[in-house]
């Protein structure tokens, strides 16, 4: 049946059926702010993140951390919070609905429902509606301190059905984005299942070869294992030269997580600090991102202060380390070796890093192995992720329909 639309007068949510009104968010929803203060011991910690809220241990010092919880505000079951700071950040969380009661940081706004029997996951799917297609972020200001307060979020408008058409049109997105998410995640399961048939892969070849009855013995490294009696276990140092670079912060760009400057217009930049290598490998030194692997053929690059370049390749092929590193250097991270309160790289640690190495021919035969392997693992893994990507693009859309009436529940 074709329903009678009108404009709802709201770029973000076109128009609506005939019956359907308008109404700011601080008609449904109050703001408050209570700060737990000394009753902190009584609450949970809560955050915010992009699979909503959660429950966060007070001891867990990932990231940023308070000294203390006593100026964390309070939230309770029903609330929404909203993070509406940096809204250039598309890639944040900005929305929750909380199903507990706890303390979040004072930095998220909090809402609270006005009438205790209103239709709370209609809201919250309209919100996540206007979330996905970046409404928040486009309506927030420019610059990269943009943000909404209270006050914006109060008048902020949505479409506004009859108490029963939004339990309708809940329960419906309830049960179609299950079955969205289901798909969703046995996609990402088979995505998983083939990166981990891939580090696999590379890690038995890089150590045991492409022979499969060949002579073994052991290694004496823990994290190798046996490898062909025939080959050698070599220090890097003896293997290619090691440098860092030799430019400071100062002079980034965008220190970013990996700090790595390639080729122009950084490089036109920064000409002092430019190297230009036939073949270099490049290993991101510390952060979030160490032992994180760059290969270069031909390539000009500068080098920050926390990245080590690795050339002049004396007896191994950089296509062969550069397998070899991907899959093996994480094994000397993870032992917490290099762990201080950031993960973080020693030269010595480069140097004493223990390579398998095979002769020249069978390193060649190798690398060459591992990229038609490779390159079938993902394609089959960029065909999933595609799949995943339409199925979110879907469900995003589906939201939208129905949260603005443009589909009928």
């Amino acid at each position: 049946m074709n329903r009678k639309m009108k404009d709802s007068g709201v770029e973000w949510i076109g128009e609506i059926p005939e019956d359907w009104e308008v109404s700011k968010f601080k008609n449904m929803y109050t703001y408050k702010k209570e700060i737990v203060g000394e009753r902190v011991n009584e609450f949970e910690r809560l955050a915010l993140t992009l699979n909503g809220i959660i429950k966060r241990d007070k001891e867990d010092n990932e990231g940023l951390q308070p000294k203390q919880f006593n100026n964390y505000q309070i939230i309770n079951k029903n609330d929404f919070i909203f993070k509406m700071i940096d809204l250039e950040n598309i890639s944040t969380s900005r929305v929750g609905f909380s199903c507990y009661n706890g303390v979040v940081s004072p930095a998220y706004i909090r809402f609270s429902p006005n009438d205790k029997n209103k239709q709370h996951k209609y809201f919250y799917y309209y919100l996540m509606s206007m979330y996905y297609n970046c409404v928040f972020n486009n309506i927030g200001g420019n610059g990269v301190r943009s943000s909404l307060t209270y006050t914006d979020m109060g008048n902020f408008l949505c479409p506004l059905p009859c108490n029963e058409k939004q339990k309708l049109i809940a329960e419906t997105l309830d049960k179609k984005c299950t079955k969205i998410d289901t798909l969703i995640q046995n996609q990402q399961q088979q995505v998983e299942k083939l990166k981990q048939y891939k580090q696999s892969l590379i890690t038995e070849t890089v150590t045991k070869g492409l022979e499969p009855n060949v002579p073994m013995k052991d290694s004496g490294v823990e994290w190798i294992g046996e490898i062909p009696e025939s080959v050698k276990l070599i220090d890097m140092r003896h293997l290619l030269n090691i440098s860092t670079g030799n430019m400071d912060t100062k002079d980034s760009i965008d220190d970013g997580i990996y700090p790595l400057y390639v080729r122009s217009p950084i490089v036109e930049k920064c000409n002092n600090y430019t190297f230009e290598d036939e073949e270099a490998i490049l290993m991101s030194g510390d952060g979030a991102g160490a032992g994180r692997i760059f290969h270069f053929v031909s390539g000009k690059y500068g080098c920050h202060q926390r990245v080590y370049r690795l050339n002049n390749f004396k007896y191994v092929l950089s296509k062969y380390l550069k397998y070899y590193l991907e899959v093996m250097f994480p094994k000397v991270v993870e032992q917490g070796n290099a762990k201080s309160t950031v993960d973080s790289i020693r030269l010595n640690m480069i140097k004493s890093f223990k390579v398998v190495v095979f002769d020249i021919s069978t390193q060649e035969k190798i690398a060459n192995y591992l990229d038609k392997k490779c390159s079938q693992i993902d394609n089959l893994i960029k065909i999933k992720e595609e799949k995943i990507q339409k199925l979110n693009d879907y469900k995003k859309s589906i939201i939208y329909e129905y949260v603005t009436g443009k589909k009928e529940a």
